[in-house]
């Protein structure tokens, strides 16, 4: 699931919420019965809505760009696969990224994912500061 915000918008609390219902639906469908436990930053408002819909927050210090899986794993695979590249237009940019997303394994992804405790723990000790890849 890639989203993209029109040039000038920012993410807003209503907009992140709207998103992980968007995330428990696919969740859902593709899980079912599965517990779902969540990382996210500290805002009251996100953090009032997770609770919410049930989810297992694990604690995130505040500050801690290492903990999101978009910095530590795919940004740096989309930059890569993209590099080079001229694009006229917003959609045409928006197209190459999906289909970067696409076309990366499922290891991939799992290799992301399993990486995330690794880099919770060594965050959390470091009390959220920088870890070095």
């Amino acid at each position: 699931m890639a989203e993209f915000l029109e040039p000038g918008q920012t993410i807003t609390a209503a907009r992140y919420v709207h998103t992980l219902h968007k995330l428990r639906r696919a969740l859902c469908d593709k899980r079912p019965g599965r517990n779902i436990i969540t990382l996210h930053d500290n805002a009251r408002l996100t953090s009032a809505a997770i609770a919410k819909m049930g989810w297992e927050v694990l604690p995130h210090p505040s500050y801690s760009p290492d903990l999101a899986p978009s910095d530590y794993h795919l940004f740096g695979f989309v930059k890569d696969q993209l590099r080079g590249q001229r694009y006229e237009t917003t959609e045409a940019i928006r197209k190459a990224v999906h289909q970067c997303l696409r076309m990366a394994r499922t290891e991939f992804y799992r290799r992301g994912i399993f990486k995330l405790p690794e880099c919770w723990e060594k965050c959390v000790q470091r009390s959220g500061d920088y870890v070095e890849k």
